[in-house]
């Protein structure tokens, strides 16, 4: 394997990983947040609560994608979308391969708009207070998001 080498992007050789965005959207004027089930059909997670998560496409901006992602999954187009809460890294899956590599990006997102549609990728949806989304939430790390919101923006 080559030593990276820092004083030029030509020397160094290239990864690859997938980016993801997700979002705790919260409806204004409630404190309430969105929380989808994932089809029992999924390959991953399938049954289980959590926040909106989706992959942004090549030569797609994270905020871009966000916004793509929010109306595929949820219909919901009135949005703002405001402060990052985290940055994260797993495997999707259980090899830990380039293939498998994410990086993830979740943001705060408000709107206005209750009605949700959701996509065939779940099977229900709710407004929850966040400490009874978190009883719902089996994955760490869409409990640590959840968490993560509750400390940051829910103590305003």
């Amino acid at each position: 394997m080559t030593e990276p080498n820092n004083q030029s992007t030509q020397h160094n050789p290239v990864g690859r990983f997938m980016v993801a965005v997700g979002a705790i959207i919260e409806l204004e004027g409630t404190g309430k947040i969105l929380l989808n089930k994932r089809s029992s059909k999924l390959d991953w997670h399938p049954n289980e609560w959590e926040i909106m998560y989706g992959r942004i496409d090549q030569h797609e901006g994270p905020v871009n994608g966000l916004k793509r992602e929010i109306r595929e999954e949820t219909g919901l187009t009135d949005i703002k979308v405001g402060e990052v809460l985290r940055v994260w890294h797993i495997y999707r899956g259980q090899e830990e391969s380039a293939q498998n590599e994410l990086i993830g990006i979740t943001y705060h997102v408000t709107t206005k708009q209750e009605e949700v549609t959701i996509s065939d990728e779940h099977d229900e949806f709710g407004w929850f207070e966040p400490e009874e989304a978190m009883k719902m939430i089996n994955i760490e790390g869409i409990r640590v998001d959840v968490e993560g919101y509750v400390n940051r923006v829910g103590n305003k």
